[in-house]
């Protein structure tokens, strides 16, 4: 059984934010931006990623929260892009 048995990411727009935070860490307010989303949408992603083990936070000294993958999150998104989605 591997790490990420079990674990899948459900809809391309999560996929998507996944993405973005394997280039670098970001806040949720530059996701926003990027995908021209309310706060809240992307908010909800994450939350739904974070629950399923893909991705982690560190703040940032600041108020804000830089969101990164997991070493799952990182498994997951290349297998994903291995199977074309």
């Amino acid at each position: 059984m591997g790490i990420t048995d079990g674990i899948t990411i459900h809809g391309p727009f999560r996929l998507k934010l996944l993405y973005y935070l394997v280039i670098r860490p970001r806040t949720p307010t530059e996701l926003a931006s990027l995908e021209n989303k309310h706060l809240s949408d992307i908010s909800r992603g994450l939350g739904k990623l974070r629950k399923d083990g893909l991705v982690e936070f560190a703040s940032s000294g600041a108020r804000e929260r830089y969101y990164r993958p997991t070493q799952e999150g990182y498994v997951l998104l290349y297998a994903s892009m291995r199977q074309g989605r």
